[in-house]
């Protein structure tokens, strides 16, 4: 899976973009992803892609047209949209009409995503924690004693 750094001086718009990157070069492929970014810049110099789909999705989608057609384009949003929902672990939203709500410039379509990322930001950030219980340890011992981890 596609790596996301985050430093501590990271802005969230910056986080968020990270992490649509890496979704999309999860589904695209590093090499794809750079053509498409050379091609959506290409229209919006300015910015980069990942942050003009936080700031104007339509825009985005627009940019994405002359590449993968009207069609093409939904497709696209939609496949990184149920990406998105489904690392953000929100399986009350139809990745398919929040793509149609954020086509059409919809206020509460943007909060959803950014909710979206928000909650794959503190994902990351949090680091799991091993409880070592007594059958933790025991099995931890087990696999040791097949050879499976350890020193």
């Amino acid at each position: 899976m596609p790596r996301q750094y985050f430093t501590e001086n990271m802005s969230k718009e910056d986080r968020y973009a990270s992490i649509l990157r890496s979704i999309l070069e999860e589904l695209l492929g590093s090499s794809a992803l750079k053509v498409l970014e050379y091609q959506l810049s290409k229209n919006y110099p300015k910015t980069s892609p990942h942050k003009l789909l936080l700031r104007e999705p339509q825009l985005y989608y627009n940019a994405l047209t002359p590449i993968f057609g009207n069609e093409g384009s939904l497709i696209f949003l939609k496949l990184l949209l149920k990406r998105l929902l489904l690392r953000s672990n929100i399986t009350t939203i139809d990745p398919d009409t929040l793509a149609r709500s954020l086509i059409r410039g919809e206020k509460d379509a943007i909060d959803t995503l950014i909710q979206a990322l928000e909650k794959v930001a503190n994902f990351r950030s949090v680091k799991p924690k091993i409880v070592e219980t007594p059958q933790v340890l025991k099995e931890a011992e087990r696999w040791k004693g097949m050879g499976v981890g350890g020193n």
